[in-house]
């Protein structure tokens, strides 16, 4: 049995933050699903050293299907393909009120491509590098994007804006 981990303040905050933000660029967009998955195995297993967490998530049955086959990722893409725009300029995101266009979902599928094939590998060493660089990657944008909104004195006040995350992936080398 799986604790529910969603109900930590923190990750209440991250969730609502991931689902507002606007201006993701697109890999950033498929490199939040790994780094969500990892947060809450992160805290399954009661937040041990990351690189733990990491072995976890590539070691599981469920990796296979939502990254290396691309599982996770395509349900993303269908979320987004299922809510066109009625004037056919592309698909809106109601959670950011932001619109994706065509082209945005072609590099979605490019970016998903690429990632499954860094997944692919049987070398584990390589397989868990690709992880982290994804997450290292996804967690550099979001401090950046954060660090940006916490300065903004219109969104002081906003109960998703925090200055971090709830995993850091940084501080670990």
């Amino acid at each position: 049995m799986t604790k529910d981990v969603t109900k930590n303040i923190d990750i209440r905050r991250y969730i609502t933050w991931k689902k507002i933000v606007k201006g993701k660029p697109i890999h950033i967009r498929l490199y939040e699903l790994v780094y969500y998955e990892l947060l809450i195995i992160w805290l399954e297993m009661d937040k041990p050293a990351i690189h733990s967490a990491i072995y976890e998530m590539i070691s599981r049955k469920e990796f296979d299907e939502d990254f290396i086959k691309g599982k996770k990722i395509q349900q993303y893409i269908d979320q987004i393909i299922a809510n066109p725009c009625d004037d056919g300029s592309g698909y809106y995101i109601s959670s950011s009120n932001e619109i994706l266009t065509k082209k945005n979902i072609e590099s979605l599928y490019n970016t998903k491509r690429i990632m499954i094939d860094e997944f692919k590998t049987a070398d584990m060493a390589d397989r868990y590098n690709s992880l982290f660089v994804f997450c290292k990657i996804y967690e550099a944008w979001s401090l950046l994007k954060k660090a940006k909104q916490t300065r903004d004195i219109t969104k002081k006040e906003r109960f998703d804006v925090t200055p971090d995350l709830p995993l850091k992936i940084s501080e670990t080398q």
